[in-house]
């Protein structure tokens, strides 16, 4: 799955001398959280958010530090400031360093760069201009819509209990864990003791992702190894 596959076409943008107050007006018209800015030709010149609004002098928000202390901070840092809490076009109060894909990046290089920046949306770009973007709740939308094409196909108790198997069993957090996994019609059945609450849930994942497996009725116990006082 790629950022084509995903993403709203044709987002949102404004320009750079959109004014501050047109901006928050259509965030909250169009219920996002982000915009791209662009110029005359559609070319990705930066984004503004929520986070870019919330330190403005109009609504009390400004930074108000005392004099000693804006003596010892870096000047272009304090103008920077300044300039965005008091500008009136969105060019003053925007992100310049964007982070963007391209509309072919796969799915989990899309969420890989999201969590690396903290962020929530990325602008896609083909040939400098944006076409679309990819937001939180477009994963989710693919999420949802992934789970209801997966198909329950017909598959032998033992080769549910084969797959369930070879998934686990390489795994690091499975060093030392021995399980008992029974299939019985299509109904998983999982046995045995682990040491962590982590490796019970991961277990029973990897029997729910199974494909063939109907329901999966969880027995393993969970006991955390007694301290060592010697």
């Amino acid at each position: 799955m790629r950022a084509r596959d995903i993403m709203t076409m044709g987002a949102t943008t404004v320009r750079p001398d959109t004014t501050i107050e047109h901006a928050a007006r259509v965030m909250l018209e169009h219920r996002i959280s982000g915009l791209p800015v662009v110029n005359a030709q559609g070319k990705l010149l930066g984004i503004v958010t929520e986070r870019d609004l919330l330190r403005r002098e109009e609504i009390g928000t400004a930074r108000h530090r005392p004099r000693w202390l804006e003596i010892w901070l870096n000047r272009s840092q304090l103008a920077r400031e300044y300039a965005q809490e008091h500008g009136r076009e969105v060019e003053h109060v925007m992100s310049r360093d964007v982070a963007s894909v391209g509309p072919d990046a796969p799915v989990g290089e899309i969420v890989d760069l999201m969590e690396k920046r903290g962020i929530k949306r990325l602008p896609v770009v083909s040939d400098g201009k944006v076409i679309g973007i990819v937001s939180r709740s477009n994963l989710l939308s693919a999420l949802s819509r992934h789970a209801g094409e997966i198909p329950l196909s017909v598959v032998s108790d033992l080769e549910i209990r084969k797959r369930i198997m070879e998934e686990v069993e390489n795994k690091a957090w499975m060093l030392d864990v021995a399980i008992d996994v029974v299939v019985h019609d299509g109904v998983v059945h999982l046995n045995g003791t682990v040491a962590d609450e982590n490796v019970r849930a991961a277990i029973r994942v990897a029997a729910e992702n199974t494909s063939g497996a109907v329901r999966v009725v969880d027995n393993i116990r969970v006991v955390t190894p007694a301290a060592d006082d010697t």
